[in-house]
């Protein structure tokens, strides 16, 4: 079903004009006005066949669903229950009927549905194709980027306590090798070679 198909007869009009209003103005009317149309659903229809197997869900419903799973953080349980009964997914999906083919869907559809999507890569088009259409809604230009938000990671090598102290002393050493030949010359040479011979760093680990 086109979501951008006009109706003769609002189907939304048992709402009063408030709350018709926080519904148009919330997530669910962006998402019915900007998202639901932009879902890639001629990728999926080859899937199905019209002279095979039951009927399918309706597609957009398919495809919204698993984004608004992703986008609320639900499980499937939770998303089952929402696509049922939550007014503001109904309107997000633009589902006027009160059939249970149309509100419901079954844990193993949805987990059926989602492991299609992420086998195909069809997950990857879905995030930039819903992104792409937000940042021109919202005016975003990706070409700039704010400074605090670069996450800069120190390339030094993380190491425990043990690892710290066994690295300072054979570098220590190393040094005093190359700068005091004399004092480096006075040190025991079974010190010499437990702390800087072939298997000096991992000295605290042979128990």
């Amino acid at each position: 079903n086109d979501p951008r198909q006009g109706h003769l007869i609002d189907p939304w009009a048992h709402l009063g004009p408030k709350r018709r209003k926080l519904l148009e103005n919330s997530w669910a009317g962006l998402f019915r006005q900007e998202i639901l149309a932009e879902l890639p659903v001629d990728q999926i229809a080859p899937w199905f066949r019209a002279g095979f197997g039951r009927p399918s869900k309706e597609l957009y419903t398919i495809l919204g669903v698993l984004v608004l799973q992703q986008m609320q953080d639900l499980t499937d349980d939770d998303t089952v229950n929402q696509l049922a009964f939550h007014e503001q997914w109904h309107y997000a999906l633009n589902i006027t009927e009160e059939r249970d083919a149309a509100k419901y869907m079954c844990p193993k559809t949805l987990w059926n549905i989602r492991k299609k999507v992420t086998d195909q890569e069809l997950d990857t088009v879905l995030f930039h194709q819903v992104t792409e259409k937000l940042a021109r809604v919202f005016q975003v230009d990706p070409s700039k980027q704010r400074l605090d938000s670069v996450h800069i990671k120190s390339n030094m090598r993380r190491l425990g306590r043990l690892g710290l102290l066994a690295k300072c002393m054979h570098r220590f050493l190393v040094n005093l090798k190359r700068q005091h030949a004399e004092l480096y010359a006075a040190l025991e040479p079974e010190l010499v070679d437990r702390y800087l011979g072939k298997k000096a760093l991992g000295c605290f680990s042979q128990v």
